[in-house]
């Protein structure tokens, strides 16, 4: 039963019940009519019963007093959410930063008023102003995980950022990375070695560590024995494990101290963007080529993925080597083959079976069998010579028009003369007996 009273003798009514749940609650009834606060109070109790028996779905009040705070509120929350849940110090930046372009585009002051259209305009009007496709998308998706924690929190019922549509990033793509040639890596190797960075970039091109990955790698990542690098705090937060190649191992066996810690780093010092790209300027790298394609650090995992192209490893290998979720991914963006690599590949392709040499294919004299059963050997001993053709009386004749020119012509001819003369010689006369 729900009580009406009033605090200290004075006030609006105060009623006191229990809802759905059983948890205590307070309402003033914001009048001072007592036979006012006691329908109301009964309102209450009714509602309750409904929401107790399932008729009413109490989720509902959750969704209507969600809906009543500040939009603010629930974005800070959210970051506070991103923060907590382990994601990068940047990540966790530009995700604040979109939220508050967001805001400001929008005038957006609650929940409700971030509807599909509404997000859908701002997006295209970043679009127009002259943003990647690749960067319209990215504010995108921080908008679809903010309405999926709002849906898992019950803040909302559901949410319809879910259908924003994505742009299409192959038609302008701002930043397209290009691979290092055997000749600029042995450059950069070279310029590393003298300034102790050579296990940084040899790490980067011949495992695939992102920078992050080489900045947090310990010795306990590394196994020298096994000849493998674990890889647990990866881009896909997961635990990864990567073998050595070769002259990889060699390296971080001679760069390895003798009294190194399992937790001490790998790379105690981290390359900065500006000395990577000192280095590649001492090696000879250019970081925009003719084609505008840049050489950056990430470009070193394009490189590993066309060099195991080119080497004739699988995909799928290719795929796990580079610790992608999908192996088009490896195929789409970190396998980038030239012209060299079809030229060379078509060399290597069997041919028709004919001679090559300097001048071009030798033409080769095929032969027909004939529709007859002979042999070609036996019809080009009969057509050889003076051209006379002997066959049998009941053999088939020869089409004129698989002799040569000058043959059919005198062919013709005969057939000529041959009727000519029948057509004048007398007819014999029969012998009367």
């Amino acid at each position: 039963m729900a009580t009406v009273f009033k605090r200290n003798g004075k006030g609006p009514w105060i009623i006191q019940y229990f809802d759905s749940m059983g948890r205590r609650r307070e309402k003033s009834s914001r009048t001072n009519d007592y036979r006012a606060a006691e329908r109301i109070a009964s309102k209450l109790e009714s509602d309750v019963a409904l929401r107790r028996e399932g008729v009413i779905d109490s989720r509902q009040d959750r969704y209507a007093e969600e809906a009543r705070k500040p939009l603010a509120q629930h974005v800070a929350d959210y970051i506070e959410h991103c923060t907590g849940k382990g994601l990068a110090v940047h990540t966790v930046k530009c995700r604040k930063f979109h939220f508050e372009w967001l805001l400001r585009v929008t005038r957006a002051s609650r929940l409700a008023d971030l509807t599909l259209e509404t997000v859908e305009r701002a997006l295209a009007s970043c679009r127009a102003e002259g943003a990647a496709p690749r960067t319209v998308n990215t504010r995108r998706e921080t908008y679809r995980a903010f309405g999926n924690w709002c849906r898992k929190t019950g803040r909302l019922a559901s949410h319809p950022l879910e259908l924003l549509p994505k742009f299409d990033e192959h038609r302008d793509r701002r930043r397209i990375r290009r691979p290092l040639t055997d000749e600029e890596l042995a450059n950069l190797l070279e310029v590393a070695e003298r300034r102790g960075r050579r296990g940084w970039y040899l790490t980067a091109v011949l495992a695939g560590l992102r920078r992050s990955e080489l900045i947090r790698l310990t010795w306990a990542s590394v196994d020298l024995e096994e000849g493998v690098l674990i890889i647990r705090d990866g881009k896909a937060k997961r635990e990864d494990v990567v073998p050595m190649h070769p002259e990889l191992l060699a390296e971080l066996k001679r760069i390895r101290p003798a009294d190194a810690k399992a937790t001490d780093r790998v790379f105690p010092t981290e390359v900065t963007n500006l000395t990577r790209k000192l280095d590649f300027e001492r090696a000879g790298i250019k970081l925009v080529d003719e084609r505008g394609r840049f050489a950056d650090f990430h470009g070193l995992r394009a490189t590993l993925g066309t060099r195991l192209a080119r080497a004739g490893v699988a995909p799928q290998v290719a795929q796990r080597l580079m610790r992608h979720a999908d192996y088009r991914t490896t195929l789409q963006h970190y396998t980038m083959l030239s012209l060299a690599d079809t030229v060379a590949a078509m060399k290597r392709l069997p041919g028709g079976g004919a001679d090559v040499n300097e001048q071009g294919p030798l033409r080769r004299t095929w032969s027909r069998k004939p529709r007859n059963g002979g042999s070609a050997a036996a019809i080009a001993g009969a057509t050889a010579g003076d051209g006379k053709s002997r066959r049998s009386p009941g053999a088939q004749a020869e089409h004129p028009s698989r002799f040569p020119s000058s043959q059919r012509t005198k062919r013709c001819n005969r057939v000529r003369r041959r009727a000519t003369n029948r057509s004048q010689t007398p007819p014999r006369q029969a012998n009367v007996s």
